[in-house]
């Protein structure tokens, strides 16, 4: 890695678990949770836990917080991952030796792994109140104490845990303060990201626990959600989102009361996105720029241009091996983007490593192809998505996948070309109804995969009928006319060209199931195989043709 000059000795900030205990950590409506309430519910929390790693469930703020700090009292760690399948969950509390845990009432409380376990919320009602007396312990944690293992969302492959430390944590958190509590009176947080996610862990639960600032719980899925605890807070608030989150809040029309500042992350915004919040909600946004083996690098208002402004304390230094940052409480990590200086502190995004694709002897990257297909009017989302490397076939395409409400597949086809090279081209646009984005608004490259899967990896490519006044029924059959195998075949290999599929070079097989009558639809479908191209014919949900095609790539298409 590139040689960072070593640091000097750390000054850590305070690292009590809680920071002026004295002080309102969470506003839900008219309800105020201090620092000295909050530790008597963690201390009564932790008396129920078991001495091992817990996996924390919770996607209610206020609960999740609880229980991440009853966790460090019992004197354990927890885990995080957006994984929220039980299968996933119980796999991976298994592999460390963790517990499955949730507070009661949580909104994803319900279909909890087998042996995960539900404690009642300490700040339910039934509850009993403090007694008057001495504030509970609130104890200084070492800053080299672990007290999470960190998942990386898999939107490149499998996801990796990485451990973050106590002291780093705080630290990072008290040089966010710019950013996240910039005026003389503490700021109020509104979150609208899952506290499980590392942007989230850090931009809204450490910083409330580490600095003065308060933040908002309650309900917080939906922008008339985020609306109402905006509307709560006492000074305008600050709304910390992601660029998914943030787009359909702008589109969704409400009347909102001042906000501060917009803080986003999770993914870079682009410019016009980021002018249409500024001009909707009447503040600035905002960007923290980082990863989940690192925690937060660089911020940036997005409106200034592409430069970001490394955070307080990180440290980076660039080589022919790549861009690799330290910072307080974490080992140098190499970034997982290519990164260029621009000043002292300054540096800018010029693609993730990785990101290049090659077909025909063009290269591309995979953010400027997902750009391009965002950039069309009427695309509300959108991706490509690359061949798996295992079947790369001379005449296999990229593939793309777009919500677009009120456009046609060709016509956003049309568009494609008029902003991408050919060789990146796909046959055809499959529109969806919604991409499987997590609830980071991340893709992660299963996901895509399993959608691209759907219908066997079979695309709908057209239908076929044939009337029943067409002359070649007269000889086939008198008196029981039926489709000519030939002539069902030809319409196939038709719409597959049309397709985009390329020039049949030879039929390797093709069955006739069942016979076509006339006014009978024919609905084909097509896709590839290691060794070639597959092509289908249904009627209903009857198969009529089965082919083995070989075929190669048209020549205006290389």
């Amino acid at each position: 890695m590139p040689d960072i000059p070593p640091p000097a000795r750390q000054v850590w900030p305070d690292l009590s678990l809680v920071y002026a205990p004295e002080r309102v950590l969470f506003q839900r409506d008219n309800t105020l949770i201090t620092g000295t309430e909050f530790l008597a519910a963690a201390h009564r929390l932790a008396m129920q836990l078991p001495d091992q790693p817990v996996m924390n469930l919770c996607r209610e703020l206020r609960g999740f917080t609880v229980l991440f700090a009853a966790t460090l009292l019992r004197g354990q760690y927890v885990i995080l991952t957006g994984n929220r399948t039980s299968d996933g969950l119980a796999t991976l509390a298994a592999s460390h030796r963790a517990v499955c845990v949730a507070i009661d009432g949580d909104p994803e409380s319900a279909g909890l792994p087998h042996g995960a376990i539900t404690l009642p919320d300490p700040f339910g009602r039934g509850v009993q109140p403090r007694d008057s007396g001495d504030a509970p312990f609130n104890p200084v944690i070492g800053a080299d104490t672990q007290v999470a293992i960190v998942f990386t969302s898999g939107s490149t492959g499998e996801p990796v845990g990485h451990a973050k430390s106590w002291g780093g944590l705080v630290t990072r958190g008290v040089a966010r303060r710019a950013l996240l509590d910039p005026d003389p009176e503490p700021a109020c947080l509104v979150g609208t990201v899952p506290p499980y996610h590392l942007y989230g862990f850090e931009a809204v639960v450490i910083q409330c626990l580490a600095t003065r600032v308060t933040a908002m719980t309650g309900p917080g899925r939906y922008p008339a959600d985020w609306r109402h605890q905006l509307r709560q807070t006492p000074t305008p608030g600050i709304l910390v989102t992601t660029p998914l989150q943030l787009g359909s809040l702008v589109r969704s029309g409400l009347a909102l009361p001042p906000i501060r500042r917009v803080v986003s992350a999770s993914a870079p915004l682009d410019t016009e996105q980021a002018m249409a919040a500024e001009t909707v909600l009447a503040t600035e946004v905002t960007e923290i720029y980082g990863t989940t083996e690192t925690g937060s690098v660089a911020t940036r208002r997005t409106l200034d241009g592409p430069r970001w402004e490394l955070c307080e304390g990180v440290a980076l230094a660039i080589d022919a091996r790549g861009a690799t940052v330290t910072a307080p409480g974490m080992a140098a990590q190499l970034l997982p983007d290519v990164v260029e200086r621009d000043g002292e502190r300054g540096l800018r995004l010029m693609g993730r490593i990785g990101d290049l694709v090659k077909f025909g002897g063009k290269r591309a990257s995979m953010a400027g192809l997902n750009a391009a297909l965002l950039g069309i009017e009427g695309v509300r989302d959108g991706v490509f998505l690359r061949p798996e490397s295992n079947i790369r076939e001379a005449a296999t395409r990229m593939r793309v996948f777009a919500l677009a409400p009120g456009c046609s597949a060709e016509s956003i086809l049309e568009a494609l070309r008029a902003r991408v090279e050919p060789a990146f081209l796909p046959r055809r646009v499959r529109l969806v109804a919604a991409l499987p984005r997590n609830a980071m608004g991340k893709l992660t490259l299963g996901a895509v995969r399993d959608l691209a899967a759907q219908n066997d990896g079979m695309e709908d490519i057209g239908t076929f009928s044939m009337s029943a006044t067409h002359p070649c029924l007269a000889g086939h059959f008198p008196d029981q006319p039926v489709v000519p195998g030939v002539m069902l075949l030809e319409a196939g290999l038709t719409r597959l060209r049309n397709a985009g599929f390329g020039t049949v070079r030879r039929i390797g097989t093709a069955k006739f199931l069942r016979p076509v009558l006339p006014g009978e639809s024919v609905t084909f479908f097509a896709g590839w195989m290691d060794h070639g191209l597959r092509l289908t014919g249904r009627c209903g949900d009857k198969l009529v043709l089965r082919a083995v095609l070989q075929a190669g790539e048209d020549d205006d298409a290389r």
